[in-house]
């Protein structure tokens, strides 16, 4: 609660207040979800809960090791552009999209999203400068 005894809004909040948006989160280091909100519409059933966790730290890990490797070949003479550490990834496949920025993540319908432009700047202006 802030001084005046209004609560105040967490940054998962503000994420979810956006149209479309069905749940937004933090990873802990061991990858689990750590802190999320959700909205009133969408129901959390536990298992898909822990579902989207696994995948997004199989996906983090993949884009990892490509990007290790990759950037072993720069190392090597090719290119000196680096791309470690993975900051960030957007998946959109039917009617939804995960987007992950540093430790936090969201979940939404992508037809009432905006611009996806519009949603890494609120995330990357959300964050506590992790990613």
């Amino acid at each position: 609660m802030s001084r005046e005894g209004r609560l105040e809004m967490s940054e998962f909040d503000e994420l979810v207040a956006r149209p479309g948006v069905l749940m937004a989160g933090r990873f802990g280091p061991d990858g689990r979800v750590a802190e999320h909100k959700t909205t009133g519409l969408y129901v959390e059933i536990p298992v898909l809960t822990r579902i989207m966790q696994w995948f997004c730290s199989a996906v983090t890990a993949m884009f990892g090791s490509m990007a290790y490797a990759v950037d072993a070949v720069n190392q090597d003479g090719f290119n000196q552009t680096g791309w470690l550490p993975v900051r960030s990834w957007t998946y959109s496949g039917g009617d939804y999209l995960i987007a992950v920025y540093g430790d936090r993540f969201l979940i939404a319908e992508r037809a009432k999203l905006g611009s996806l432009d519009d949603l890494n700047q609120l995330m990357r202006a959300r964050g506590s400068g992790s990613a």
